[in-house]
């Protein structure tokens, strides 16, 4: 994993209060990230950071659109993607019973790397089965000689013939 450094924001110099970050996420983004599921995308990330005295709030919203891989019959689609999300960052050390909510980075730190945070929200919103869309009219506008040839090539399984004697049982009932 490469270091992205355009998303690296410096807080220590920050005055208190809210400052506005942009950011375009494209492909070289999710190479530099080394990623497996998504290798393309065009998304726009608006950030706007709230600095107070001990910790730190940081609104997220990401818009844009994915290039997926179908499962079903293997092309390029596109996925839109809508996040809105807030983190929490407090100074000092975690506690016992953490908040998974809440980052906790060290007084010692002066920068902030917002860019796995961009990617894990990313990811939480690809659905587990990655299909095209249905059209307007519910049919599916997956490759339609994709999913003939697959079809085609799907064995069907031959009945083993020693399971056959067991068809000729008559139970009582």
């Amino acid at each position: 994993m490469k270091n992205l450094v355009e998303y690296l924001i410096p807080f220590k110099g920050l005055s208190i209060g809210k400052h506005d970050y942009k950011f375009h996420v494209q492909d070289t983004f999710f190479k530099a990230l080394e990623s497996e599921v998504v290798e393309k995308g065009d998304l726009q990330v608006d950030m706007v950071l709230d600095k107070e005295s001990r910790l730190i709030s940081v609104d997220i919203d990401i818009k844009g659109e994915l290039s997926l891989v179908c499962d079903r019959c293997l092309e390029y689609f596109k996925f839109p993607i809508d996040i809105s999300y807030t983190q929490i960052y407090k100074f000092g050390t975690p506690p016992d019973n953490q908040d998974d909510d809440i980052i906790y980075i060290s007084e010692k730190e002066h920068q902030i790397d917002v860019s796995l945070l961009i990617y894990e929200n990313i990811l939480l919103q690809i659905p587990i089965k990655k299909v095209h869309p249905d059209d307007e009219n519910g049919e599916s506008t997956c490759n339609k000689d994709q999913i003939e040839l697959l079809q085609s090539l799907r064995k069907q399984p031959k009945a083993d013939p020693r399971w056959d004697v067991l068809k000729s049982i008559k139970f009582e009932d």
